[in-house]
């Protein structure tokens, strides 16, 4: 009996509820890759967007963003289980090779390649509050600032002594004005920024979705191969003759 029989089991339950409830859990998605992402054309998206240019934030982009990054760590946790799930069910090497497990190592493959394009993912959306934050600073809205400066001294009246304090405030506004050619190119490239990510979202989530999809559907099709990829005999049916 192996060793780890016990967490054999567990990870097979974990990969089976896995599968039994994928069809739900693709529903979810589609319907939040609908909320997300409402517009067809990114000419329409940028439209929108124009009205946030000069705010600290684009709520929409930054859902976007936010949601897609937690879909894609959600699934990262999925492909650790599925992974942990093979890893366990590899069967015994037998003389000569260990024949039957090729269905096992497709799916080692495809797992590894959805992790590192989840890596790449992560790091690519990751990027996005610098994007805007860089952007945003070259349009130099207008500010303010306030300075305080406090100062105490001490003085004597008829043998007691005294602490005065004194406090001087001084508020400076800077006020460009929020008009000409290259404010507009500025505020314009804020709307790139947000057009940009919005897209790297949009196709993140939906080659989540995808992706998702194809490796549950490999594990439905070839269940029985990978819980048992020499027949429950134990033996490959492999032969020479």
């Amino acid at each position: 009996m192996s060793l780890f029989k016990k967490f054999k089991n567990e990870s097979e339950t974990q990969a089976m509820e896995l599968l039994n409830s994928s069809v739900a859990n693709v529903e979810e998605m589609k319907k939040m890759y609908s909320s997300l992402f409402p517009y067809s054309k990114l000419s329409d998206a940028s439209k929108d967007f124009k009205a946030s240019a000069t705010s600290a934030t684009n709520e929409k982009v930054a859902l976007a963003v936010s949601a897609t990054l937690d879909m894609v760590s959600e699934q990262s946790i999925v492909l650790d289980k599925l992974e942990h799930f093979i890893t366990l069910h590899v069967p015994k090497i037998e003389d000569g090779g260990n024949f039957g497990v090729g269905v096992q190592l497709d799916l080692v493959k495809k797992l590894g390649e959805m992790k590192e394009s989840a890596t790449k993912s992560t790091e690519a959306l990751l990027g996005y509050d610098a994007a805007r934050s860089d952007a945003l600073g070259k349009l130099n809205l207008p500010s303010s600032s306030k300075s305080v400066t406090k100062s105490t001294s001490d003085t004597t009246t008829d043998g007691k002594k005294e602490d005065k304090s004194s406090e001087t405030i001084e508020e400076k506004e800077n006020t460009p004005s929020p008009s000409g050619p290259a404010y507009e190119s500025k505020e314009k490239a804020v709307v790139a920024v947000d057009t940009l990510y919005y897209y790297k979202a949009r196709g993140i989530l939906g080659e989540t979705i995808i992706s998702f999809v194809a490796v549950m559907d490999f594990i439905d099709k070839n269940k029985d191969k990978l819980v048992e990829p020499k027949g429950k005999s134990g033996s490959s049916n492999f032969s020479m003759y």
